[in-house]
């Protein structure tokens, strides 16, 4: 495959500039028009950043959707971050250290920190992905790191979903965990979330998340009012934010996860059980 021009290895961690003061943490809906594709430098390809410390005070994650087209990707490199990656479509392969991954639609993916990491797509269809990043680049983490986190092992920095196993999150959701502390990363679960048509009690997380609609359209009910959600759609939800997600369409609702510090999607507390 062909290699496009760019340095030897890029630290890609830093998105966007920081401006002087930093808004707090507050959950936001984020929507698909909102934060349009920039091109995307030394490579065929665009990027856009929906969450992250500026936009909506988002403490421990960076969320950023990736476009490839033909080609390949710069040599990336994330001195601190863990960046974790799901494929939503398209095909190609990822080239992590001497390591390389076939992906496709519904591929988990893995870059630990310090080992660079390159995107090949042969063409012709573009290859889209969702990365996030934690620790945010150039902070410390400032959360433990899992205890459950195992040492990375060769061949496996990469899970399809067709391999997880579904485990129940009420009666008309369930979520299939991806990466997480098995495949050796350290602050952060990513999982796929499934939900029929229903709309779950008002609920909050300990953890600090964030989501990307894959399919399907519905309501997120937050503090601030209720806000339609579709394919494309990025939500930020602070820690003990309130909030529930409603399908509110005879399609599947799925979702993308990701959340810091790693655990369980179903750990919750519902409102009126003093969440």
């Amino acid at each position: 495959m062909s290699s496009l021009s760019s340095p030897a290895s890029r630290d890609v961690s830093n998105t966007t500039p920081r401006p002087a003061a930093e808004p707090p943490p507050r959950p936001k809906v984020i929507s698909l028009e909102e934060v349009p594709f920039q091109p995307l430098e030394g490579a065929n390809g665009g990027w856009r950043v929906p969450i992250d410390r500026e936009r909506a005070g988002c403490r421990h994650l960076i969320q950023r959707v990736f476009r490839y087209g033909p080609g390949a990707s710069p040599l990336l490199q994330n001195p601190d971050s863990e960046d974790v990656m799901y494929v939503v479509s398209g095909e190609g392969e990822a080239e992590i250290g001497s390591e390389r991954y076939h992906l496709r639609p519904g591929t988990g993916l893995f870059a630990p920190p310090g080992i660079p990491y390159r995107i090949h797509n042969p063409g012709p269809e573009p290859l889209e992905l969702v990365s996030v990043l934690s620790p945010q680049p150039g902070r410390p983490a400032s959360v433990p790191p899992s205890p459950k986190a195992r040492p990375i092992r060769p061949g496996g920095l990469a899970v399809h979903e067709s391999e997880e196993q579904p485990l129940p999150a009420g009666e008309d959701r369930y979520f299939k965990l991806m990466i997480d502390p098995r495949y050796g990363c350290r602050y952060v679960t990513q999982f796929i979330g499934f939900i029929e048509k229903s709309r779950a009690p008002m609920h909050v997380h300990t953890y600090e998340e964030v989501i990307y609609i894959l399919g399907g359209r519905g309501i997120v009910h937050i503090a601030d009012g209720d806000h339609p959600m579709s394919t494309g759609t990025c939500i930020y939800l602070p820690p003990g934010t309130p909030h529930c997600l409603e399908n509110t369409s005879e399609e599947t609702l799925r979702l993308l996860g990701v959340f810091c510090p790693a655990g369980s999607p179903a750990d919750r507390k519902e409102e009126d059980d003093g969440g």
